[in-house]
């Protein structure tokens, strides 16, 4: 049987091209797949990080903060304009908390929990104020209190005092940031998401 060389030669290109096609969807199909996975391990990922990394510029915001507010304190002290009475109002209308989160009159610190001042409680430190920020998350908590113990003059997490007039002892601060006040019936103290700090700065 005689065979048309030019019709063999269309038909190999035809099969050619039919085979190449399958191929290509078949190659396109495989990596869609895969594309979709690395998304999907990705935005997980995503969902992980960024709020740690929220986290953390938070914090780093909040040291800041109480590092330019204590610096305020020393300078107004030594310029002897530092009120001594009435801190709860005159406080929040001073520089010592200038670039502060506001909601309304009331002060706030940089995960949302309020601000309050008053004056230092008995003898130490003998010139400066009392703060009380509330709500801070347990991980903020441990660096927030142990980047600033050198800066406050005393400080308590909850109810336990980290650091007094006579003692300087940082070995409690995980704890007093990571679990609330023992059960008046006894037993484990329970784990906590989030405390109050309270502290003095001192001019």
């Amino acid at each position: 049987m005689h065979v048309n060389a030019g019709a063999l030669a269309q038909f190999k290109t035809n099969m050619t091209q039919r085979l190449n096609k399958r191929r290509q969807r078949g190659v396109t199909l495989v990596e869609l797949a895969v594309a979709v996975a690395v998304m999907g391990l990705i935005m997980a990922g995503a969902m992980v990080g960024v709020p740690r990394l929220m986290a953390s510029v938070k914090l780093n915001q909040e040291i800041k903060d109480w590092q330019m507010a204590s610096l305020a304190v020393q300078n107004m002290v030594m310029g002897g304009s530092f009120p001594t009475t009435d801190l709860a109002t005159n406080i929040p209308t001073s520089p010592v908390v200038e670039g502060f989160n506001r909601n309304g009159t009331k002060i706030l610190n940089r995960f949302g929990g309020a601000v309050s001042f008053d004056s230092v409680p008995g003898d130490y430190p003998s010139t400066g104020m009392q703060v009380v920020s509330e709500g801070y998350p347990s991980a903020q908590c441990v660096d927030f209190v142990t980047k600033m113990y050198p800066t406050f003059s005393t400080i308590t997490v909850g109810s336990i005092a980290v650091k007094t007039k006579d003692s300087n002892d940082m070995s409690g601060i995980q704890t007093a940031c990571t679990t609330g006040p023992v059960p008046v019936g006894g037993g484990a103290a329970p784990a906590i998401s989030a405390t109050n700090v309270t502290f003095t700065i001192s001019g």
